[in-house]
Order: structure tokens, then C-alpha cells, then sequence
């Protein structure tokens, strides 16, 4: 049946009839990440070997060589780096390197250096190492230091001793090392070393102490080694951040007729095979003579040096 006009109109009004398009979905756009700090580290001039603690680092003091603490970031950009927040001793910039500090090592010190980025923390710690050796002369062995005991002259005192009824001597010392920053001991507790050595003019029955004649030379030119013993040191720091070491040279009757020692001596320190402190000196001499009564004619032991003789004092 042919369809009405209003019922033409109303077909077709249906058919023509569009939809809305749809709405276009906008991209949304990412928000660039918050910068965060990831780690500070040292990377050069200081050391974690012989050290206690994650955080802890070391070196010994020296006029150059800044030791160089560095930051890394999330993301590691040069962006990011201007934004750290460095506090503590935060030493200086390192030119072009927006993500370092540079720390001197010109003087003994702690430093504690940190560092804040996007809410993120880290902090680490810098010992710059040096030592103070004292030769102790005089006195008594200090607690700490290895005991002499009942050997030579069976006493603490220290100096020159004789014993044996004056027929034998020995000069009694106990080198003493201080070491700085304070604190220390619980952080950097091995890795050092106390070292010797010794320059000797000696004589026997007149004749210089030195091979062939002789199979250890006391007649030398230069400086020798002349370390002490492992078990008459102490080279774990105490309380007092300090270790210790215990020497008795001594004069007695190496000679038929007579005998005759001038020595000096010096000490330092060393960590990690790096020398640590400066030189220490001091002396011992001593004359021995068998027609004597004591036979010990003298003995003398002090800090700083003397002058070795060249000419013997009974045959000169």
C-alpha cells in the first residue's frame, strides 16, 4: 500500500537521519620525572681497604690530590645535577663536573658530606689520616704498649738501664703513635705499620763492626732497616687512637777488650704501604770495656740525633 504523504515524510526524516560524530580522545601528555638522587660515592683518592663501615672512606694527607666524592641521579642528566642539594662539609665544585665535590687532603680531618635530591638522602664519610710519633725515654712503658717484663733489667722504667751488675746495658724506649681525626680507632682499625731504621758507627776490640769481619754490618753509610718484632708492637689503635712500639738497643761485652755503639734512629708511620707521619728521632750510645768495674763506662739514650765518630774512643 503506497504510504501516505506524513508517513513519506516521517520514513524519510528517519532514514537521513545522522549520527553525532564522536568526541576525539586527546593524548595525555606524560609529566617529565621528578629528578632523584640515586647515591653519593667516593671515586677517587680515598680508600674502603682496612676500613669499617659501608660509609666510610680514608686517605692520608697530602698537599694535592683532592679526594672526589660523586653523585649520581635518576635521570643521571646534567638537568638533574644542578638540583642536588649538597650540605655537611661539602668541600668545593669540581669545574664541568656538576655531580662532584672535591675534598682537600692538606690537613687531618672528618668530613661529613651529604647530599639531597627529590626527597632522596645519602651521606658518606672522608678520614684524612696523619700521625704524631713520640719517643718515650723516660717514664715507665705505657699500659697499652707491650710490657718489657722481666727481661734486661726486669723493670717498666724506661732510658738507659743497666743491669747484670753494671755489666750490661740497654736503652729502653717505647715509640708512640697518635693518630688523627679523633675517633679513628673504630674506623681505621689496621693497615698501619711502624717502621725503623737505624745509621750505626760501632767498634770492636777498635775495629769497625762490618762484614766480612762481621755478618751484620753496624758500620754503615746510610740508612738500614731496623724494624721491631711483630710481638713487640701494638699496631691495633686503642681507645686513645693510639699504637705502639717497644725497642732496648743495648752495649755489653761483644769484644775482648772493649766495645763501642753510637746509633741513630728513625721512625714513622705508614697505612696502607703510605707513609703517614713524619720522622721521629732519637739516639743510644754506650761503651763497654772488660777492665773496668761496672764494665758499662757509659750509656745514653735520648730523642733527636747525634754525631756518629768516625775514630774510635779507645783505639783513636
Amino acid at each position: 500500500m503506497p504510504l501516505s504523504g506524513c508517513e513519506r515524510r516521517r520514513e524519510v526524516g528517519k532514514v537521513g537521519k545522522k549520527k553525532p560524530p564522536k568526541p576525539v580522545k586527546k593524548k595525555e601528555e606524560k609529566c617529565p620525572l621528578k629528578p632523584k638522587l640515586v647515591k653519593i660515592t667516593v671515586t677517587q683518592n680515598a680508600t674502603q681497604t682496612n676500613v669499617t663501615g659501608a660509609k666510610n672512606w680514608a686517605c692520608v694527607k697530602k698537599a694535592t690530590d683532592d679526594v672526589i666524592v660523586e653523585a649520581t641521579t635518576s635521570p643521571n642528566t646534567e638537568d638533574a645535577w644542578k638540583q642536588i642539594n649538597w650540605t655537611g662539609d661539602s668541600g668545593t665544585a669540581v669545574t664541568g663536573k656538576l655531580n662532584q665535590r672535591k675534598l682537600s687532603r692538606s690537613a687531618s680531618k672528618k668530613y661529613h658530606v651529604e647530599a639531597e635530591l627529590g626527597g632522596v638522602k645519602d651521606d658518606l664519610y672522608v678520614w684524612v689520616l696523619w700521625v704524631e710519633v713520640t719517643i718515650l725515654t723516660s717514664g715507665t712503658t705505657p699500659t697499652n704498649a707491650v710490657q718489657f717484663g722481666v727481661r734486661y733489667d726486669g723493670t717498666e722504667n724506661l732510658g738507659a738501664r743497666s743491669y747484670d751488675g753494671g755489666n750490661k746495658a740497654r736503652g729502653k724506649v717505647v715509640p708512640v703513635a697518635k693518630i688523627s681525626p679523633a675517633g679513628v680507632h673504630n674506623v681505621v682499625k689496621s693497615g698501619w705499620v711502624f717502621k725503623r731504621e737505624r745509621w750505626s758507627h760501632d767498634w770492636v776490640d777498635g775495629n769497625k763492626y762490618e762484614p766480612p769481619s762481621y755478618s751484620v754490618d753496624y758500620w754503615n753509610t746510610s740508612w738500614v732497616s731496623d724494624d721491631s718484632s711483630p710481638s713487640f708492637q701494638k699496631l691495633n689503635p686503642d681507645s686513645n687512637d693510639k699504637i705502639y712500639d717497644r725497642d732496648a738497643p743495648d752495649v755489653a761485652a761483644y769484644g775482648t777488650n772493649d766495645y763501642e755503639t753510637y746509633n741513630n734512629f728513625r721512625q714513622w708511620i705508614e697505612w696502607n704501604n703510605e707513609k703517614c707521619s713524619d720522622y721521629a728521632e732519637w739516639y743510644w750510645k754506650g761503651h763497654w770495656k772488660s777492665t773496668s768495674s761496672p764494665q758499662v763506662t757509659l750509656k745514653d739514650v735520648g730523642t733527636g740525633s747525634i754525631t756518629l765518630p768516625n775514630a774510635s774512643h779507645f783505639h783513636p
